[in-house]
């Protein structure tokens, strides 16, 4: 989808579409632009009360608890300027972070009560401002995230932000009199606090429906709901409590607690027998809420108002503390629901206006549409639909039908771009201010999908089970991501430079390496070429060899200094992928049951049809984005493509490129008029829409013929919408998939040379082998499409690094200057342990006990990968990149002493190193008379580094920080190699010409 409206900021419009000039630290020796800045780390404190801003700002010598664990880390202001002046590190962190209040007793029971947006705040940030100014320090704040704005706005401005909550019930036509239950929410909580939640009255719609039989929907027409809040009365449960209150006595501040708190009240009333057989209601509780109204015409404005107090403070901003961005919600996983569903969404005067303007007026009272959202409510029936996750519909059509999923996706839509280009352009303009580029390295989301989804996983580890759509699956987090405006990283990216995501969190392994497909995808993206795959919530041993991984991917996490040795063979780039998909990101608007993913596979890059139809072109054959290309485009469930995502999927077919489009075919596209048409043209098929989103196929299975006829049969598990199948008729189109009499499969070679395949099921893929065994029908079918070429057509085997990666026992990734990495797979080592933050050595050591941990070892001989063969033995990740001429010229390994490639010998030492690293300076870190070559390396003994060179240099080992000299260290060169002892333990060497 695409939002059809102009540029939402008219400052921004006028503003300069190149970024402020970067701050670059550079020493004599070498630079660090973009990513590689992140090597400096920060000094600063993570707030988890107000009195240690207020202790910080009253005196800089008094000491702060900085710990984020529960032991103790006393220091000062002082203390912390005067280490970041010897590291060289000019940023100091000041943010408040409530996530690590539950490793603190002191912040239990406190409210917090200084927000950026306030007077008081920017007072105290002044002062510690004018402490730090001394030393020539900068600031990473937590200012522009919406989380943090709305006290200080909400005192300004007189507005406010406005939720949504409803719930659905029975209505007797002849009294009027109606009587509904339901959670009425008090506070949330999140990493900035405990918000407190304003009733902002209630009211109540009746209406009628009727069935469409054979599908989950009901046909509610618009002008037959009615407004009968006049009626309203409400019953509290003072007794009945849900969340951190239920265990307090009487009427405690639920502010004071420590998070969500909800409390049971009975909304009812009779009358207005006038109306008609309206035999149900919809209630509406509305809260007002301390964040911005996001579509105000005062929000942007407030904004830059609010920097220009920070500007005119004398408080200088490097980078922004933005962790998990969102607007103002709760974090507890999968509550603030009523009858199973997750029930309230941001509806703000503003946002009603917004939405009007650009769908319509009859919108400008958006309240009554949220029964459009409602999903699984009809539990007051005397059937099994009672059970069922019944949904309304505006019309019984299949065209009716999409109609109203499309107004879903339209609202998320709205919202998560809306709030994105609001703070955009506030940064933009902080850049403005303070004259040069600001940091915002962080991920959208503090919920991931599938990491938080559901699975009734009984007595068994729940992260053991979520790779795959089964019939125990329960529902995703997704919906909640997308309630509060974080549920599409891709767009976030126009925010937080550089970003990524902590899919692997809490103890999920991901062992399908979602997450790191997920960082390979954004990097290319962003305006600094990084994007991370972290981890945590797993034993030591675990933790080091997903580390591996990262190291193998190039998809560096924030200590960016760990995997130095293999972000220099990198160029600190991502891998390289021949196929792009499309992120699955309406699927929740479809459906609210389910998530971001319709297959966990890695072997593809991901985008959204948004970022897709702004950034790509068509360019002979192949579909640009960026600096990547890719020959083959795939839509994983697209219902409402927009013309432009159309456009570009004619011109690849008709430059000889491939499209590949699995789930449903598309009815409408994103303006809501027909576009099956020119979709069945550009496939090759006939498709008849149904009122069911397709057809059930629990149990069948998928054969395959023709140009897959090398492949057995896929069985389709679930009667869930993912797992739908969709028949389609053809006369010119191979058909390639059937399931009985059903056509699911088809491959249409047009004239100009390009491929269309439509696949009407969703191809499988599990390499985590979850259920017992390896399911890789969708590797196979991408194989089989020619997806994965080998590098040469006179390979003697596919040495292509997706395939290898698939089908060894290694991953294998190469980077756009040529390198290639490989590292041992973690994808068998089923989840066991609890997923807490800090370990405890003991328990782990318990739970290690009784798993097989994968060898970490590399053992290649003979390994044929993109174009070389080689022979190495060591540990952990490998790079190395051959230049034009043949020569290995970077090269990072752990326990390691030599590498045999292509037949070439290369001697590093004459006994294993714990590291040996090393590769050229890049151009854009080169600096006069300074190093040629970084290597990192630590061990016994002596190595070689054949740089290529007989000229002497001089070798400098790195001192206390990044590029600083600090001894000159021994060293000789002979027949283009470079030689000299390192340390035992690993430092950083720079090779200076002289």
């Amino acid at each position: 989808m695409t939002l059809q409206s102009s540029t939402l900021w008219s400052s921004a419009a006028n503003r300069s579409a190149t970024p402020p000039q970067e701050n670059v630290y550079q020493s004599d020796l070498i630079a660090f632009p973009g990513p590689w800045a992140f090597a400096f780390g920060k000094q600063g404190i993570i707030l988890v009360t107000d009195e240690q801003l207020m202790q910080l700002a009253s005196n800089p010598d008094t000491k702060v608890n900085t710990s984020v664990k529960t032991d103790e880390r006393m220091r000062s202001l002082r203390d912390i300027c005067e280490a970041a002046v010897a590291n060289k590190q000019p940023t100091i962190r000041i943010a408040f972070d409530y996530f690590w209040a539950q490793y603190r007793e002191d912040a239990k029971g406190t409210v917090r009560k200084l927000f950026p947006d306030t007077p008081e705040y920017i007072e105290l940030i002044g002062k510690i401002s004018a402490f730090a100014s001394n030393y020539g320090l900068g600031f990473e704040l937590s200012l522009l995230s919406p989380l943090e704005i709305g006290r200080g706005y909400c005192r300004e401005t007189g507005e406010s932000g406005r939720w949504m909550h409803y719930r659905e019930g029975l209505r007797d036509p002849r009294t009027g009199a109606y009587s509904v239950q339901l959670w009425r929410q008090k506070t949330w909580a999140n990493n900035k606090g405990i918000i407190p939640l304003t009733p902002d009255g209630i009211r109540v719609f009746a209406f009628r429906e009727t069935a469409i039989p054979g599908s989950p929907y009901s046909e509610v027409s618009p002008k037959d709901i009615v407004e009968i809040s006049d009626s309203v009365e409400v019953e509290r449960f003072a007794g009945i409590k849900r969340g951190a209150e239920a265990a307090s006595d009487g009427e405690a501040d639920p502010t004071a607690l420590p998070g969500y708190t909800a409390e049971r009240i009975r909304v009812f009333g009779k009358g207005k027998t006038d109306i008609g057989p309206l035999d149900r209601v919809f209630v509406v509780q509305q809260y007002r809420t301390e964040e911005m109204d996001y579509f105000s015409d005062n929000a942007a404005p407030y904004l830059h108002g609010l920097i220009d107090k920070y500007a005119d403070a004398g408080i200088r901003i490097n980078a922004l503390y933005s962790d998990e961005t969102h607007i103002q919600g709760d974090w507890t996983y999968n509550e603030h629901h009523d009858n199973g569903e997750f029930s309230v969404r941001y509806v703000s005067p503003g946002f009603e206006a917004k939405f009007a303007e650009l769908y319509g007026q009859h919108y400008s009272d958006f309240a009554k549409w949220l029964l459009y959202f409602s999903r699984g409510q009809r539990d007051s029936e005397n059937d099994l639909s009672a059970k069922r996750g019944s949904m309304r519909v505006t019309d019984a059509t299949p065209t009716g039908i999409q109609q109203t999923a499309l107004l879903r996706a339209r609202y998320y839509e709205l919202l998560q771009e809306h709030v994105v280009d609001l703070f955009v352009d506030a940064k933009e303009y902080l850049e403005e201010k303070m004259g040069h580029q600001v940091h915002s390295k962080a991920h959208a989301t503090w919920a991931e999908s599938p990491t938080i989804d559901q699975w009734d996983s009984g007595q068994l580890n729940p992260y053991a089970q979520k790779y795959e759509y089964t019939s125990n699956f329960i529902s995703s987090n997704t919906v909640h991501q997308a309630a509060s405006a974080c549920y599409d990283y891709f767009k976030w990216g126009d925010f937080l430079h550089g970003t990524g995501n902590d899919t692997a969190e809490v103890g999920w392994l991901d062992r399908n390496y979602w997450g790191f497909a997920l960082a390979s995808s954004l990097g290319p993206l962003n305006r600094i070429r990084n994007a991370y795959a972290a981890h945590w919530g797993m034993p030591k041993e675990i933790n080091e060899r997903r580390r591996h991984l990262i190291d193998a991917w190039g998809t560096h996490a924030w200590r960016a200094q760990a995997s130095l040795p293999y972000t220099l063979v990198q160029d600190f780039d991502h891998r390289l992928v021949d196929i792009l998909t499309l992120y699955p990101i309406d699927l929740v608007a479809v459906d609210e049951r389910f998530g971001s993913w319709m297959t966990q596979y890695a072997y593809t890059n991901y985008i959204t049809a948004n970022k897709l139809a702004e950034l790509g072109k068509v360019v002979d054959g192949k579909l640009v984005v960026g600096d990547r290309s890719y020959s083959t485009l795939m839509a994983s469930f697209e219902p409402f493509p927009s013309e432009r995502l159309l456009t570009l999927m004619e011109s690849m077919i008709d430059q000889s490129g491939q499209v590949i489009w699995s789930g449903p075919p598309p009815i409408l596209d994103n303006s809501g008029s027909r576009i099956l048409d020119r979709w069945q043209s550009l496939f090759g098929v006939e498709y008849l829409p149904t009122q069911d989103n397709g057809y059930i196929a629990a149990g069948r299975q998928i054969s395959f013929e023709g140009t897959l006829r090398h492949i057995g049969p896929q069985t389709v598990l679930t009667d869930l919408l993912p797992d739908r199948i969709y028949p389609v008729s053809t006369n010119n189109s191979e058909i390639i998939a059937r399931t009985g009499r059903h056509t699911v499969g088809t491959r249409l070679q047009h004239n100009k040379g390009g491929t269309a395949v439509y696949l009407g099921f969703r191809p499988r893929d599990d390499q985590s082998m979850s259920l017992g065994y390896d399911e890789r029908h969708l590797f196979d079918i991408l194989a089989g499409l020619d997806c994965y070429p080998a590098s040469s057509p006179n390979a003697l085997a596919n040495d292509n690094t997706e395939y290898l990666s698939r089908t060894s026992e290694y991953f294998t990734a190469r980077f756009p200057n040529g390198a290639i990495s490989v590292a041992p797979h973690l994808r068998h080592v089923e989840e066991n342990w609890p997923g807490g933050y800090h370990r405890d050595p003991e328990v782990d050591a318990k739970i290690l006990s009784q798993i097989e941990l994968p060898d970490d070892r590399l053992s290649l001989e003979q390994f044929h990968v993109n174009g070389h063969y080689i022979d190495y033995e060591g540990s952990g990740a490998l790079s190395f990149r051959i230049g034009d001429t043949g020569k290995l010229i970077s090269f990072a390994g752990k326990d390691c002493s030599r590498i045999r490639i292509d037949g070439q010998e290369h001697i590093l030492a004459k006994q294993d190193h714990t590291l040996i690293a090393w590769a050229p300076v890049s151009d854009e870190r080169k600096v006069e008379a300074g190093a040629q070559w970084v290597v990192v390396a630590g061990g016994k003994g002596e190595i070689q580094i054949p740089l290529g060179i007989e000229k002497p240099v001089t070798v400098w080992r790195q001192g206390n920080t990044p590029g600083s000299r600090g001894d000159k260290v021994a060293s000789k060169t002979r027949n283009g190699t470079l030689s000299f002892k390192p340390t035992s333990e690993v430092a950083i060497y720079y090779v200076v010409p002289n």
